[in-house]
């Protein structure tokens, strides 16, 4: 008998101490006290968990995850990273998800620049600050942001393109996807400086190879036989469709006709500018554009960036005079 009251005190001195665990736990979620307390002992050098999800993994992008990773490691930040392989509503159940994993803070390389845009609303609500990198959000309410001056890029490769084939000629644009703030400016930038050539410069065709060497590849070779020898100069919105465009060309026996333009520096068109098969390059460091939105995550956690606006990294151009500069340090085996 006296064994069996024993027994039974100590299942419920068990289940008590339970239950007052579990108690103590919800209070403290419910309350919104804890993700504070929480954020307080990772100062004291558990480091943040920053969440991020990226459009696709370009090689562009893995270069930036690169820069991204090195950075958190170098803050002490644990770094979740996500690809919503260019599917917008994915990156927005993703964006869901990395609220209810209680990260510190997401940053946001937008698929699509409108159907993110709830995305801020969603994490203003959780109370996690959020950091768009490499991709604008077509918003007008202030938001954290790193990444390129796309209208400038896109300026920079129409202009070098037309001047090399004397202002006037035919051109053809390959895009980004659609609705990507990257094609968007791009797009803004290319046209602002064909305006000024108008009657002497002809848009031949314009359309998106959604980034891609082997889309590229397809549609101008669509666009050779279309229009034969019209083409003077293929302005690509990226290195990849650029390499794509120049495939195309060298099959068709004509490359060293027409004149190919593109924005990014990536290792594989640094060389076709080394070897001249690329006039230029509009260079968006990737390594650095991941370091600095990391930088200002960690910042915004720290208190030390409040103020929410656009900071846009160096954009310069690359041609074979200044190309060596990348491809003997960056670029270096």
């Amino acid at each position: 008998m006296k064994k069996r009251l024993l027994s039974m005190i100590l299942v419920l001195a068990m289940a008590a101490s339970m239950l007052m665990g579990c108690t103590t736990g919800t209070e403290s979620s419910d309350e919104g006290s804890g993700q504070t307390e929480e954020k307080a002992e990772k100062k004291d050098g558990e480091g943040y968990t920053i969440g991020c999800t990226v459009y696709y993994m370009t090689e562009f992008i893995t270069l930036m995850v690169d820069g991204m990773e090195e950075k958190a490691k170098e803050l002490g930040c644990d770094l979740v990273m996500l690809d919503a392989q260019n599917d917008a509503q994915n990156q927005i159940t993703q964006v869901e998800n990395l609220i209810a994993q209680k990260v510190d803070i997401i940053v946001v390389a937008a698929v699509d620049s409108d159907a993110i845009v709830p995305a801020i609303e969603m994490c203003e609500e959780a109370g996690i600050p959020l950091v768009g990198v490499n991709m604008l959000i077509n918003t007008d309410q202030p938001y954290h942001y790193v990444g390129p001056d796309d209208v400038l890029a896109g300026e920079l490769e129409m202009q070098h393109a037309i001047d090399e084939i004397g202002g006037k000629g035919n051109v053809v644009i390959l895009e980004g996807p659609i609705g990507q703030s990257a094609q968007i400016q791009r797009l803004e930038g290319n046209m602002n400086v064909l305006k000024k050539y108008e009657g002497k410069v002809e848009l031949l065709a314009q359309q998106t190879a959604n980034w891609s060497r082997e889309e590229a590849l397809s549609l101008v070779e669509n666009w050779i036989e279309t229009f034969g020898g019209k083409i003077n100069a293929v302005v690509a919105q990226n290195d990849e469709m650029a390499l794509g465009a120049i495939q195309a060309l060298e099959a068709a026996g004509v490359k060293d006709k027409v004149v190919v333009t593109a924005v990014d520096a990536i290792k594989d068109g640094c060389n076709a500018v080394k070897e001249g098969k690329l006039l230029g390059t509009v260079y968006q460091d990737a390594a650095l554009e991941g370091q600095e939105a990391v930088q200002k995550a960690y910042d915004v956690l720290e208190g030390k960036v409040t103020e929410k606006k656009l900071d846009y990294i160096d954009m310069p151009w690359i041609t074979t005079e200044n190309v060596d500069d990348l491809l003997t340090t960056i670029y270096a085996e």
